[in-house]
């Protein structure tokens, strides 16, 4: 035992004192007696006495030394065991994937995780020069060489689990490129072994993996799905069993309840209705092999705006025990296609499924009084815009889409750079005679440009989108290539987004490009736990990133005095984390880290003894007061 406080020895002095009091005190007791006379020659004597007396057995003075031991103790701070000279730097390395949140007794492994670092902290001489770096997909330096265990105890209590998969390799990366600057550090990875570790050897020469956690049971769900069979839609879902051990659990089918109507809904939901919250649809037990895995098909009915599937146990980890799925609906859309001719367009056309082609000539487009969500102006530009969205091919000058009414020939043809319209083409066979030169101001970008003019361009007219081909195609040998369907496959989604989602189910942590409605006044994000996220004004909204816990999230668009609900599943699928089994080694390249567990820190025991203390206080007050 040493003592971090050794000069409060001196307290022992009222060891001595506490005795003296007790051979000065007078040993009196009270009795009734019937008359003083005779007592007056015995108080005489008494008076006359001296106040030393023998020291004899008293059980109070026992207690009281005793008492003032143990106070002397306390100050003195003893303890058991100390940590280990603080003669380096300490890099501090923290996982914060998803199985961090697994949970063990007295809490998750990230709370244990965050105790065996306070102690460590603690535990170390003044001067220690600290780093803190959280484990997840990408390192996050949270503090790099403070001296103050404050910065860190503060820094640490904030880090919480995320829902992704942590890789090592980076993070080593980064320590190695810290050591190389001449520093000298002790590492500590604080972890369960749930990380994706390098293959190339690392040189980091102290590294001291702390294995944290002992739980070995988890359920989860590997895979959730939705597929049609001759009986109508079909919901698959794989359950899988990460323990040592058969699990058995119901698992609960809910669908999407529905409340009220919504004015517009044209998106992956295809109800146009808002949601009153999941109802339950259907429950089934399974029982689960270690290391096994169990299949369960749902019937479900058509038109539902999203499905979900829960796992009614608790186990090791609680994220991966619910998924979602959100069906696409394909529904289809009316097109009108004004031509005199173009037997390439009609063709390219036709060959979408989820396009219902209707044919005019130019005369007979004044007849027309149904609305249709896209329009082909081939050659041909009414008098009156219309309202849905717009696809023209040599349009006149008076459709203000031109610039150059005159063709110019259009020579090497330049595509542009990065734009996804263009993905899978290739315009090295592709010629074009001559073309107008199309309007590039405002809203408008060029998608391809020859003979130093805009030739396809997009952009808007009003509140519609549009794609512009500035040439007749009969003047090119586009509808010879295979450019031309893939641009027409590109360009029309575009125009007609099924839905603000184009993928209805994501992995946590993706980002998420959505497809806004070109009428759309408003665009709000709902998360999960409820939350209201606006994405737009201002537009364009782009791609949405916020996605980092697993749920359903709903996408609404706000439309003239309609609404628009699209669902989108963020589902957190990870074997590498669902396994929440510690594992007992790292393979860094060509080493092998064995786990140690637990840190040795001071272990301080005046808080024992001031407990002791105030016991021994107690009993000495209970002798006093059975004594009168």
């Amino acid at each position: 035992m040493q003592f971090l406080a050794s000069s409060a020895w001196v307290f022992l002095l009222i060891i001595p004192l506490i005795i003296v009091f007790y051979l000065l005190r007078q040993k009196k007791e009270q009795q009734v007696v019937s008359s003083t006379l005779l007592w007056q020659k015995v108080l005489a004597d008494t008076l006359s006495q001296t106040p030393w007396q023998r020291l004899r057995r008293n059980l109070l003075l026992l207690l009281q030394l005793l008492l003032a031991v143990l106070l002397v103790l306390a100050l003195m701070r003893p303890y058991l065991l100390r940590m280990q000279e603080a003669s380096q730097d300490l890099i501090l390395l923290l996982d914060t994937s998803a199985s961090m949140a697994t949970e063990e007794k007295g809490g998750t492994r990230m709370d244990l995780a965050k105790t065996e670092l306070e102690n460590l902290v603690k535990g170390q001489k003044p001067g220690t020069k600290f780093s803190l770096i959280t484990v997840g997909p990408i390192p996050q330096v949270l503090l790099n060489r403070t001296e103050k265990p404050e910065e860190i105890l503060s820094r640490l209590a904030k880090v919480q689990p995320g829902f992704h998969q942590a890789n090592l390799e980076p993070t080593l990366s980064l320590v190695t490129a810290l050591l190389q600057k001449g520093a000298k550090a002790k590492v500590f990875f604080f972890s369960d072994g749930s990380v994706a570790l390098p293959d190339e050897p690392v040189g980091i020469p102290d590294f001291e993996y702390r294995r944290i956690g002992s739980r070995e049971d988890n359920l989860a769900i590997g895979a959730f799905s939705l597929r049609e069979s001759p009986e109508g839609p079909v919901a698959l879902t794989r359950v899988d069993n990460f323990g040592t051990r058969e699990l058995e659990t119901t698992v609960k089918l809910f669908i999407a309840g529905t409340s009220e109507t919504a004015t517009s809904g044209t998106g992956t939901s295809g109800t146009g209705t808002t949601t009153a919250g999941p109802k339950l649809l259907d429950v089934k037990a399974v029982k689960v092999a270690a290391g096994k895995s169990a299949h369960l098909f749902w019937k479900v009915p058509a038109g539902a705006p999203y499905l979900e599937v829960r796992l009614d146990l608790a186990d090791g980890l609680a994220a991966d025990n619910a998924a979602w799925v959100v069906p696409r609906t394909g529904k289809q859309n009316k097109v009108l296609l004004v031509t005199t001719g173009n037997i390439f367009l009609e063709q390219v056309l036709k060959l979408n499924p989820l396009l219902e082609v209707h044919k005019v000539n130019p005369e007979g487009y004044p007849n027309i009084k149904e609305d249709y969500r896209l329009y082909v102006l081939d050659g041909f530009w009414p008098e009156l815009p219309p309202q849905g969205q717009l696809l023209v091919f040599n349009p006149p000058a008076a459709s203000n889409l031109v610039e150059a009414a005159e063709g110019v020939l259009t020579g090497k043809l330049q595509a542009a750079q990065d734009q996804p319209l263009l993905n899978h083409i290739s315009w090295g066979d592709v010629h074009i005679a001559k073309s107008k030169g199309l309007k590039q101001a405002g809203d408008w970008q060029p998608l391809l440009t020859g003979g130093g003019k805009a030739i396809i361009t997009i952009g808007k007219t009003g509140q519609a989108r549009a794609a512009v081909f500035g040439f007749d195609l009969h003047q090119s040998d586009l509808p010879l290539r295979p450019a031309f369907p893939i641009l027409m496959q590109n360009i029309i989604p575009w125009l007609l987004p099924s839905g603000a989602v184009r993928e209805s189910q994501v992995t946590t942590g993706s980002a998420v490009e959505l497809a806004v409605q070109p009428q759309a006044e408003e665009v709000n994000l709902y998360k999960p736990d409820g939350t209201k996220v606006s994405l737009a004004p201002p537009f364009p909204v782009g791609k949405v990133a916020d996605t980092g816990r697993p749920g359903l999230y709903t996408v609404e668009q706000i439309i003239g005095s309609g609404k628009q609900l699209d669902y989108l599943a963020v589902n957190f699928f990870s074997p590498q984390d669902s396994q929440v089994k510690p594992v007992a080694q790292l393979k860094l390249g060509n080493r092998d880290i064995k786990a140690r567990q637990g840190v040795k820190v001071n272990r301080e025991l005046w808080p024992w003894l001031a407990l002791a203390g105030l016991l021994f206080l107690s009993l000495e007050w209970w002798v006093y007061l059975r004594g009168h």
